[in-house]
Formats: structure tokens, C-alpha cells, sequence
């Protein structure tokens, strides 16, 4: 009862704590599991886009892949799928969108990959020469005239039509890339539109859109996208675009397709086709030239050194420049002259060049051939050649006929002289009929002041204002003649420390200066054969620098223009000293004549405003005026004005004019002198023309006897070299 009693009934027990989740940790954990879900999807989702757009990508690229090995075997690019059985449609030119022709790409040996069935495309079938899915002949290798034509168009269609190849598709690509963009030309929707060679399209998983086309944007079939695809750089959005464009542009493709340096490699062969054609011409020129001069092989004494100048003639600049000394060096079957590279050139009157220029080239023949230069020329020139060709009888038809250009040349010559002593007696007239009518004006301008009168209070004036005119006009045609000769002066001077400079750089380095030389040769030949439009410059420049590597390799004629160089330029930098002195004298007397007139020209104007008329015996008769006139005064302006103008031009109050009457003697004065210098050019060629027939006559008269020795080299035949070009083009690239 005791133990019954000790222990509480269960009702009175203290409350136990309740074990497990409530309600709130249940929610929250399903939140949890629930966040954790979706992120897993996302990130399952976002590895699933990736992974698809790398496949849509590769399988472009697989593409892009097979369509460039299609061009390289079939020169073209493949038509568009039109109706999905895999095969390219040609038929109609406007299909230029459609699916890649898988099966098409196949047989060609390019492998599309899989499902390529599903890619669209887009390919340039522009008209005519836009068109890249035609084979046609459209290139041709450069020939390598002076109007940079083909081979077929200077060969009249010579050249084989039926070469198909790659530089064919080449050709065309090119002329798409230069192509204006219009409508109907493939193109992709970028900012701006841009043409396209070919672009691909996949369609990704599913409509985005929803327009029922599984491509999206303008990657659909729709009407107006005919000819376009969406811009690659467009991102998927997956509201309404889904899609992956890969575009092919013009330049791309050429540069997959080594279009550039395949062309260039034919037209190297090409270059290499024209050398050999030109060598051949030069070849049987030299032959011809050989034979012809071989005939005076028996007209003069050995030379060792042959100095022959084409052509010395001074001319001289309408404006009254000094004469300048022009002199032409020239090469003949291998004959060096004398420090060509070391004359100055400066530019010289046509008509008293050209006919010592023709002259001399028979007395160039003349003394090769006295050498015994010509007959070895020929039997390294012709195999066929024989003894009696290269040493044989005198022909006496081109001894006349060399006689007979050097007594033309002497004709031409004295004609030239005679004509401008005719120039000189006309331009005489001329500027002594200038004087007579200037004598008139001042007597007319005189009469218009004077009046009634027979003097004014503005003589003085006016025989101030002549005097000043006069002497502006003969300090500027001083000036300007100084000015002239100073320029002349300064370049003759610049020429020759140049030349000192080079020199003296040679000199330093011959070796060096052989190899640059020799490279800088090469790269001028490579410039030339390009046929460009400074192709004659080039030309002048390569025989410059033919010139000087012929001194580099001689030391002793190099020191030789050196030394001689150096003396010209003593005496260019004397004459430049003079010049510059005179220059300064001649620009010092123009100032001051300048401001003389312009004093005296004010003077008389603000004379004129209003003066005194003087009869004979000294008193006033009246007054004269060209402003403030009062009652009474005799107004002169018009009649002034008129008669001052026509003495003075129109522009009197800064300076006169050289061609109103006043100055214009002065003017026809500054052409007669110069008219003089070009007789004294002229005289020096008639005799300069004399001199070189005596030359002719003298080497007929002395024949000197012919030695030969050598053997031919024979060139490739211009027949060998085209049919080597006429492979490497059908090769087109191949193997």
C-alpha cells in the first residue's frame, strides 16, 4: 500500500516531447528538391543546346568541306537541290536556293557527311559571268605586250580555247567578287546586304518561327528569299530563331582555292613563254644586224674603246632659257661607250635631235664592225652561218646607203638651220611692226592729254611712266632668264654630286655594288615583264643601272668617271655660284624697277586728275581732266582710260602687261634671242652632221680586215615555250 501510494497517477505525469518533421520543414524541403531539379534540368538543357549547335556547326563545315572539294574537281560550284532526291538542278538559272545536292557531291568524291539532306543552300548563279556553277573558257595567260593582251587575243585565237580548269572558275570568281551588288545576286541580310559565293543553312531542331517552314527568317523558301540567306552573325533566339548560316564569300573561296598564286605560276610561265619569243626577235635582229655590218667588217683600224655620242644638240625654251647640252649614250653588239652613266641629261628641241640620232647609227655599225665585233656576233648569233657570210665581200649598196644617211642627215641639218634663220627674219618683222605700233599708242596718248595744246603739266609724267615700263619689262625678262639659268644650274650641280656620291660608293664596295646592282636588274626585269604603264621609264631606268654595273666591273674605267665626275661638278658649282649671284643682282634691279612704276604710274593718274594745257609759246590754253572737272576743263577720261589701257593692260596699277603694246616688243625681243641661241644649236648640228659624214666617208676609206672566232648558242624555240605554257595551263593546278 506504501509503494501503491508513491506513485502518481499518469495524468499527473510531465508532458514528453513530440519526435519527427512538422509541416513547414516538410514544404521547405520540397523547395529545396524542387530548385535542385530545375537547376539540373537548365544545366542539362544548356549541355544539350551546346551540344546541338556544335553538330549544326560541324555538319556546315563538313559541307563547306565537300563543296570546295567538288569545285576543285569540277571547276564550278554544284546547283542547288530544287526537288530533295539529292541530285543538283541546272536547268533554270534563277534556282539559286534550294537543299545541297548530296548525292551530286558524292559522285564528284567529296563526302557531305550525314544528314546533309537537311541543309539549305544558296548559290551565285548571277547572269553571264556571275554565274559559278558553268564551266567556260575565261581565262587566258597574260601576254606580256604593251597593251597587257592575251595570248588568244594577239594570236587571232592561236591559243587553245578548250582548257577547262580551275583557273577557268578562278577567273569567275573574281569577276563576281567586282561585281556591284543588285537583287537578284545570292546575298546574305547583313548590314549592309553583301553577295555571296554560297552560304548554308540548318534549320536546328525545330520551327521557331511557327510559320511551318523549318528554316526561319530568310532562310525559308518564301517568295521574296529566293536569293538571300539570314546574316551568320545572327544569334538563335529561341522565340523565333533558331537556325545556323555559314556564308562563302568570293574572297574566301579564292584564297581556299590558291586562285592567286596559281594564276600568278602560269603567268610566270607565261612571262617566261614572252622572254623566250622576245629573245628569239632579238636573236634574228641580231642576226640581220650582224650580216649587214659584217659587209664593212674590212672599213677600220681596231678600237679598243669606241666613244661614239648619238647626238649633241643644244636647245633652248621658248621663254628664254639658257641652251642645255643633251647627249645619248648607246650600246652595239656588246661594245661599250665610253662613261655613259656619267653624262648629264638634260632635254633638247626634237627637231634638232632626231636626225643626228639616225645619222650616227650607221657609224655605230661602221666602227663595231671595223672591230671584228659584229662578225664574231653573228657566228655566236646564227649556227648556220658561213665564212663567206661572215666575212664577205664589201657590199657596196650599204656603203652607199651609209654614205647617203649621213649626207641626209647634213641635208636635214642645214634645212633645220635654214628654217630658223627664217624664224628669226619673221619674228624681226614682228617685233619691229610691235615697236612701230607702240610708237603710235604713245603718240596717241600724248595727243589725248594734250589736246588744243601742244604740252601739259603732266609730261614730265608720263615720259617717266614710259621709261619706268620700259625698265620693269627688261628687269623681269632679266630676271626671269636668271631665275632659268639658276635652275639649270642648281640641277646640273645635283647631278653631278650625285654621281661623285655614287662613285664614290661603288668605289667603296665594288663588290657590293656588283651584287646590287645585278639584283636591282632582276627586279626591274620583273617590274618590266608585268607590261606596265612606266614600262618605257623602267626600261631608261634598267639601262642606267647596266651602265653602272658595267663601271663596277671595270675599276679602272670607274675611277676613271669618278675623276671626271668630280671635275664636272668644280665646274657646275662655279657656274652655280655665277648664277645664284647673278640671280640675286637681277631679283634686287626688278624690286627696284617694280616700285619705280608702280610710283610713276601713281603719279601720273593723280596727275591726270586735273592739269594744265600749254600752247607752243608756254601759256595755258586750258585744262585738262580725268576727275574734279570744272566748268570749261576738257574732260579726257574715256579717251585716257582707253588709250592708257591699250598702252599698259588693264591690271597697269600693279604691273604692265607683256602683251599690251608698250611691252609687247620687249616680249617678241625675249623670243628673237631665243630664237638666236636655237640657231647657234642649229649651226652646231649642221656641223656636228658634217663631221659624222667625214667620219663615214673616212671609215670606208680605211677597211680593216676580219677575224672571227666562237660558236652558236641556240635558244629555246618560241614553238617549245608555248607548248610548255599550253600544259602548265591544262594542268589548271592539277596533279
Amino acid at each position: 500500500m506504501l509503494m501503491t501510494n508513491l506513485i502518481a497517477p499518469r495524468s499527473c505525469r510531465a508532458p514528453s516531447r513530440s519526435r519527427g518533421f512538422g509541416l513547414l520543414q516538410v514544404l521547405l524541403l520540397i523547395a529545396v528538391m524542387a530548385g535542385l531539379a530545375a537547376m539540373g534540368y537548365l544545366q542539362w538543357r544548356e549541355r544539350t543546346l551546346v551540344d546541338s549547335s556544335r553538330q549544326e556547326r560541324q555538319a556546315l563545315a563538313q559541307a563547306d568541306r565537300a563543296i570546295i572539294t567538288f569545285a576543285t574537281v569540277m571547276h564550278r560550284l554544284p546547283c542547288a537541290d530544287t526537288n530533295r532526291d539529292g541530285f543538283e538542278d541546272c536547268t533554270v538559272v534563277a534556282d539559286q536556293k534550294g537543299w545541297l545536292p548530296s548525292a551530286s557531291l558524292r559522285l564528284a568524291g567529296a563526302d557531305p557527311g550525314v544528314d546533309v539532306g537537311q541543309l539549305r543552300y544558296l548559290v551565285q548563279r548571277g547572269a553571264d559571268a556571275n554565274n559559278l556553277t558553268v564551266r567556260t573558257d575565261a581565262w587566258r595567260p597574260l601576254q606580256y605586250d604593251e597593251d597587257g593582251q592575251t595570248f588568244f587575243a594577239m594570236r587571232a585565237g592561236g591559243y587553245p580555247n578548250d582548257i577547262l580548269t580551275l583557273t577557268d572558275f578562278c577567273q569567275r570568281l573574281e569577276t563576281a567578287r567586282t561585281t556591284p551588288l543588285s537583287a537578284t545576286l545570292a546575298q546574305v541580310n547583313a548590314v549592309p546586304v553583301r553577295a555571296v559565293a554560297y552560304a548554308l543553312a540548318h534549320p536546328g531542331s525545330n520551327d521557331a518561327d511557327g510559320d511551318g517552314d523549318l528554316f526561319d527568317g530568310a532562310n525559308s523558301n518564301a517568295g521574296t528569299n529566293t536569293s538571300r540567306m539570314e546574316d551568320p552573325a545572327r544569334r538563335p533566339q529561341l522565340t523565333n530563331y533558331n537556325d545556323i548560316v555559314f556564308e562563302r564569300s568570293f574572297a574566301s573561296l579564292q584564297s581556299d582555292l590558291q586562285c592567286r598564286p596559281l594564276i600568278n605560276s602560269i603567268n610566270t610561265v607565261a612571262l617566261g613563254n614572252d622572254v623566250v619569243a622576245q629573245v628569239a626577235d632579238m636573236r634574228d635582229d641580231n642576226i640581220e644586224s650582224a650580216r649587214r655590218a659584217v659587209a664593212f667588217t674590212t672599213l677600220a683600224a681596231v678600237m679598243t674603246g669606241l666613244e661614239i655620242a648619238l647626238a649633241v644638240a643644244e636647245g633652248i625654251s621658248d621663254a628664254g632659257n639658257a641652251a642645255a647640252e643633251w647627249v645619248g649614250c648607246a650600246l652595239s653588239l656588246g661594245l661599250a661607250v665610253n662613261l655613259c652613266a656619267a653624262a648629264p641629261q638634260h632635254t633638247v628641241a626634237a627637231g634638232l635631235a632626231g636626225g643626228v640620232i639616225y645619222a650616227n647609227v650607221a657609224v655605230v655599225a661602221l666602227n663595231a664592225t671595223a672591230a671584228g665585233i659584229a662578225g664574231s656576233a653573228l657566228t655566236l648569233a646564227d649556227d648556220a652561218a658561213t665564212p663567206a657570210q661572215v666575212c664577205p665581200a664589201r657590199d657596196q649598196t650599204l656603203i652607199n646607203q651609209a654614205l647617203a644617211d649621213a649626207q641626209t642627215e647634213v641635208t636635214n641639218a642645214i634645212n633645220a638651220r635654214i628654217a630658223v634663220q627664217t624664224e628669226i627674219t619673221n619674228k624681226t618683222i614682228e617685233r619691229n611692226n610691235a615697236i612701230a605700233a607702240r610708237n603710235t599708242a604713245v603718240a596717241l596718248l600724248r595727243s589725248v592729254v594734250r589736246g588744243p595744246g601742244s604740252s601739259s603739266s603732266i609730261d614730265t609724267q608720263m615720259t617717266t611712266m614710259f621709261t619706268a615700263t620700259g625698265n620693269w619689262g627688261n628687269a623681269s625678262y632679266s630676271l626671269d632668264l636668271a631665275n632659268s639659268r639658276l635652275t639649270q644650274a642648281t640641277n646640273e650641280r645635283n647631278l653631278w654630286a650625285a654621281e661623285v656620291a655614287k662613285y664614290d660608293s661603288m668605289l667603296a664596295d665594288t663588290a657590293g655594288t656588283i651584287v646590287r646592282l645585278t639584283n636591282e636588274i632582276a627586279a626591274l626585269d620583273a617590274q618590266i615583264a608585268t607590261n606596265p604603264p612606266n614600262k618605257a621609264a623602267l626600261q631608261d631606268t634598267r639601262s642606267g643601272k647596266a651602265a653602272e654595273l658595267r663601271l663596277a666591273q671595270d675599276p679602272a674605267l670607274l675611277t676613271s668617271a669618278r675623276d671626271d665626275s668630280v671635275a664636272s661638278l668644280a665646274t657646275a658649282q662655279a657656274v652655280l655660284n655665277t648664277a645664284t649671284s647673278t640671280r640675286n643682282s637681277a631679283a634686287s634691279t626688278f624690286n627696284t624697277a617694280r616700285n619705280n612704276y608702280q610710283s610713276a604710274y601713281a603719279n601720273l593718274v593723280n596727275g591726270a586728275a586735273r592739269y594744265t594745257i600749254y600752247d607752243s609759246s608756254g601759256n595755258v590754253v586750258g585744262y585738262g581732266c580725268t576727275t574734279a572737272c570744272v566748268l570749261g576743263d576738257i574732260d579726257v577720261s574715256s579717251a585716257f582710260s582707253s588709250a592708257f589701257v591699250d598702252l599698259f593692260g588693264y591690271s597697269a596699277s600693279t604691273s604692265p602687261s607683256i602683251d599690251a603694246k608698250y611691252l609687247k616688243p620687249v616680249k617678241l625681243q625675249k623670243e628673237l634671242d631665243a630664237l638666236n641661241e636655237k640657231l647657234v644649236a642649229a649651226q652646231k648640228r649642221e656641223t656636228k652632221a658634217l663631221d659624222q659624214r667625214d667620219q663615214v666617208q673616212q671609215l670606208i676609206n680605211n677597211p680593216a680586215p676580219c677575224n672571227v672566232t666562237g660558236s652558236a648558242v641556240i635558244p629555246m624555240t618560241p614553238d617549245q615555250a608555248e607548248s610548255i605554257l599550253v600544259e602548265v595551263d591544262r594542268k589548271g593546278g592539277t596533279r
